[in-house]
């Protein structure tokens, strides 16, 4: 798992750039990123689009499994396989409990990519 300072010093590279995030080839924000931060659980972006009359928004998203850093990109992994590190029993356990309706990022990754 990376670490919250490592994920930070990733994102500050952001910072006051427009950044899109895309969860399988489809856009779930798109913004000049202002600000972040990681609090409890969860990654806090504050955007300002530029499509709604530059209002401020926060999106949220859960902490990662893993990180996978480019010179323009970032990619928030969230699938069990990276949860699980190689443990297939375990793997195998999570596949077996799936809940009725998973998040729309439950076994996806998110990508980050500064324009």
């Amino acid at each position: 798992m990376t670490s919250i300072e490592e994920i930070e010093s990733l994102i500050t590279n952001f910072l006051q750039k427009t950044i899109v995030f895309n969860l399988e080839h489809k856009t779930l924000k798109k913004g000049r990123l202002l600000l972040f931060c990681v609090k409890d659980f969860f990654c806090t972006f504050t955007l300002l689009c530029e499509e709604k009359n530059n209002k401020k928004i926060i999106y949220e998203i859960p902490y990662p499994f893993g990180v996978t850093s480019f010179t323009n990109k970032l990619i928030f992994d969230y699938s069990i396989k990276k949860f699980c590190r190689g443990d297939n029993n375990l793997e195998q356990s999570i596949k077996q409990i799936m809940p009725e309706k998973p998040s729309k990022i439950f076994n996806k990754k998110i990508t980050i990519t500064a324009l």
